[in-house]
Order: C-alpha cells, then sequence, then structure tokens
C-alpha cells in the first residue's frame, strides 16, 4: 500500500440543501478490506444529520455495505441509466 491512492469518497451539500455521498471509488486491487466502509464512516461524521447516496440498482456490492451499515432505501430513479435505476439511501448521524 505504502503512498497508493487506495480510494476516495465525495461529499457536497447541494442535494436539497443536504449532505449527498456522490461517490465512492476504492481502487480495484484494494476492495473487500474495508476501505469503502472506512470512506463511508469518516463522510457520516462530516455531514449534517441525515445524509443520502444513491447506487446503481445492478450495484450489488454497494447496496449490500449500505445495508450493513444502517442506510435505509428511500426511493428510485428511473431514466438515469438505461434499464439500471438508480437507488437512493439515507442514514441520520445518531443511526451510525
Amino acid at each position: 500500500m505504502g503512498n497508493d491512492l487506495l480510494g476516495y469518497g465525495v461529499l457536497h451539500n447541494h442535494f436539497f440543501g443536504q449532505s449527498m455521498l456522490e461517490l465512492v471509488m476504492v481502487g480495484h486491487a484494494y476492495r473487500r478490506r474495508g476501505i469503502g466502509r472506512a470512506l463511508i464512516r469518516h463522510i457520516i461524521g462530516r455531514a449534517g444529520p441525515v445524509l443520502w447516496t444513491s447506487t446503481n440498482q445492478s450495484n450489488l456490492p454497494m447496496q449490500a455495505l449500505l445495508a450493513q451499515m444502517g442506510f435505509q432505501r428511500s426511493g428510485i430513479i428511473e431514466g438515469l441509466d438505461a434499464g439500471d435505476p438508480e437507488l437512493i439511501y439515507r442514514i441520520g448521524n445518531a443511526e451510525v
């Protein structure tokens, strides 16, 4: 690992004025080691009282991680990616 970039996350507050975890990326060689979970925990700690995120219906690993961390499914958006709806999730800081 050394000085390798293992992963990163993007947090913004432009989702109807609320915190949104826009992106989590972990390098392919470093997946399944808890790095994504650590990034999301860190971002939860920096977010407002509620953190929102989303993932494609086809992204089963991310859905599983969000469920394990206590995120609740909150909705679905059709039409962003043809045939692959976007699933919306949320978590409150008090739930972690």
